[in-house]
C-alpha cells in the first residue's frame, strides 16, 4: 500500500490541479439528502484530495455548514486518519484508485467509522491520469454489482449505504435501507411523543 500511496504523492506534486476534490459538485445533492435525512452532525471525507470543494467552493454550506473531517494519505496535511466514528462517511472518486487487494481493508476502515450512513461515488471507466509507474490511475474498474458484493462481504457491520457509479456503468444502489427506515420510524415516534407532552 505504501508504494501505491507514494505514486499518488508524486503525481499530486507534479500536477497541482489534480485531486482538488472538485468532483464533489456531482454528488452534492445526494450528500445533502443523506445528511438531512439522517440528521447527521459529523462527517468524514475519506480520500478528500486537496479538499477544494470545501476550502474554495464551500460546498459543505449546502448541507448545514457541517465541515467534514478530512483524510487523504497522499496529501501531507490530511494524511492522518481522524480518530473516532462519524455520523456519515463520504468517499467519492477514491475507491477506483485503490488496488483490489486493498479494498477489503479499506471497507473495514470506512464502515467501522460510520454510525448512520456511507456514501460512495465510484468511477467505472479508466482515468485520463497515468501514474509515474505507467499504470492507469483507475486500477479497480468494476460495475456496481461488484462493489455491492465487496460491501456485503467486507464491511464489518451493516450501515445504510448509497453507491453511485459513473462511467461505463451509470447506476445507483442503496444497501441496508431497513436501517434508515428503523431510524425514520423511531424519529416519528419521538416527534409524536414530544408533541403529546408539549
Amino acid at each position: 500500500m505504501n508504494e501505491w500511496i507514494e505514486q499518488y504523492k508524486e503525481y499530486h506534486k507534479e500536477h497541482t490541479e489534480y485531486g482538488n476534490g472538485g468532483g464533489l459538485k456531482f454528488y452534492l445533492q445526494h450528500i445533502i439528502d443523506l445528511v438531512h435525512d439522517t440528521k447527521a452532525e459529523t462527517l468524514l471525507d475519506y480520500g478528500c484530495g486537496k479538499a477544494e470543494g470545501y476550502l474554495k467552493h464551500n460546498h459543505h454550506k449546502n448541507w448545514g455548514n457541517i465541515m467534514p473531517s478530512l483524510y487523504d494519505p497522499a496529501i501531507p496535511e490530511y494524511e492522518i486518519l481522524p480518530e473516532g466514528q462519524f455520523d456519515g462517511i463520504i468517499s467519492f472518486d477514491v475507491l477506483e484508485h485503490i488496488p483490489k487487494e486493498q479494498i477489503p481493508e479499506t471497507f473495514q476502515i470506512i464502515f467501522s467509522k460510520a454510525k448512520k450512513f456511507v456514501f460512495l461515488g465510484i468511477a467505472t471507466a479508466p482515468a485520463k491520469a497515468i501514474l509515474p509507474n505507467g499504470e492507469n490511475a483507475h486500477c479497480t474498474v468494476e460495475p456496481i454489482g461488484w462493489w455491492e458484493t465487496m460491501v456485503e462481504k467486507y464491511a464489518p457491520k451493516r450501515v445504510y449505504t448509497h453507491i453511485k457509479t459513473a462511467g461505463n456503468c451509470n447506476s445507483y444502489s442503496i444497501l441496508n435501507e431497513d436501517l434508515y427506515m428503523d431510524f425514520f420510524l423511531n424519529n416519528i415516534k419521538i416527534n409524536n411523543m414530544q408533541k403529546e407532552v408539549g
